[in-house]
């Protein structure tokens, strides 16, 4: 009866850890693909993306309470709290062990923070979200230096597979960024350019400006005489009208 409990919790164990961070990698995976800006709005949108992403972290987690339970459980381990819940106090490699527990306080962090959102701003949330890639990477050596199915194939093409997929997405995203920071640096050359466009010349700044006053009848340079405005507005070229000129000369009395 104990072969079989040790069997089992053992085998729970095992499953439990690489199911979670399989679902790691699938919640990573959802969350670059949301930065990078992979997804189609019409066939994928972005909101159906980001229920998948928080529904696989919900997930991950609870295999990875599964995992520590059944760790702990386990008649042939014999592994104490302190020795779960303290870094480098395992009797079993202590410091693989040890990355797997740093993966565990990281991610509690990392979801504090989510919850704090709302208070710490998003800026501030998405800084200690970037800390997921950590995460990421000290749940991959904590598998791949304590986990006793390491050596077979199917548990190394999980591993690289999932680390092909993060750093393709990775990639993708720093340059979706670089390419941001390109076009926003050319956007504002242009506006630049035609703000220096209509900005007036030293000669036309310093020329003087002639007003008219709307209503008021007004002369050019040749004698003729311009009707008032209209609502502010000058009246065009084409409604210039000279005086008439008288037919015989003035008598004075």
């Amino acid at each position: 009866m104990a072969t079989i409990w040790q069997s089992v919790t053992w085998n729970v164990a095992r499953a439990g850890g690489l199911t979670a961070y399989l679902l790691l990698t699938l919640a990573v995976c959802a969350g670059l693909a949301l930065s990078a800006q992979l997804q189609s709005p019409a066939r994928w949108p972005r909101l159906l993306n980001n229920e998948l992403h928080n529904f696989l972290t919900l997930l991950a987690t609870i295999f990875v309470g599964l995992h520590i339970l059944a760790v702990w459980v386990d008649p042939f381990t014999h592994f104490g709290w302190n020795e779960i819940l303290i870094p480098l106090a395992s009797h079993y490699r202590p410091i693989w062990m040890a990355l797997g527990i740093c993966a565990l306080y990281l991610g509690i962090a990392i979801g504090i923070s989510t919850l704090l959102r709302p208070h710490i701003g998003y800026r501030w949330w998405r800084r200690l979200h970037l800390l997921t890639l950590l995460l990421f990477g000290l749940a991959t050596l904590h598998g791949l230096g304590s986990g006793s199915d390491t050596q077979s194939w199917w548990a190394l093409a999980l591993y690289g597979g999932s680390l092909w997929a993060v750093g393709w997405l990775l990639w993708r995203r720093v340059q979706v960024a670089r390419r941001t920071k390109q076009e926003r640096v050319q956007l504002q050359a242009r506006l630049q350019a035609q703000q220096a466009q209509t900005r007036p010349g030293p000669a036309q700044a310093m020329a003087p400006r002639q007003f008219q006053r709307p209503g008021v009848w007004g002369t050019t340079g040749t004698g003729a005489v311009r009707p008032p405005t209209q609502g502010g507005a000058a009246a065009p070229p084409a409604e210039l009208w000279r005086a008439p000129q008288p037919s015989q000369p003035l008598r004075r009395y």
